[in-house]
């Protein structure tokens, strides 16, 4: 990953919104999420090789790809949850931010429900 361009693009990206922000404030959201799709499309042939060495440890290691994959499910919906609400304190909507947040919360728990259920039935099979 070539983390130097991403990092230069991001510190031109502040620099031309302070700019833009005193000439006309309404295209800063614009310019604002533009670099960040731009950001984010830079780092998807860097997310796919991530996640394929996760399910490559997990397949040595003998672990139900289920939970890598819960796992990988949990981390991105947490980082799109702080991405977008990262979005919103930008544009000054930042009640609409915590509702993404809160909704990141309530997508997780249903993410994980089916693995804290086969804990539930793994205790329960040894209880007994």
């Amino acid at each position: 990953m070539d983390f130097v361009k991403i990092a230069l693009l991001g510190l031109i990206s502040v620099v031309a919104v302070l700019v833009i922000r005193q000439l006309k404030q309404e295209l800063t959201v614009p310019l604002i999420i533009g670099v960040s799709v731009v950001i984010l499309t830079l780092l998807c042939d860097e997310l796919f090789d991530l996640v394929y060495a996760f399910y490559n440890f997990s397949n040595d290691a003998k672990i139900d790809s289920q939970a890598i994959s819960c796992v990988i499910k949990v981390v991105g919906i947490g980082y799109i949850a702080e991405f977008t609400n990262n979005i919103c304190i930008d544009a000054n909507c930042k009640s609409i931010g915590d509702k993404v947040l809160l909704a990141s919360k309530i997508a997780i728990m249903f993410c994980v429900l089916p693995m804290v259920e086969k804990l539930f039935a793994l205790i329960k099979d040894l209880a007994l």
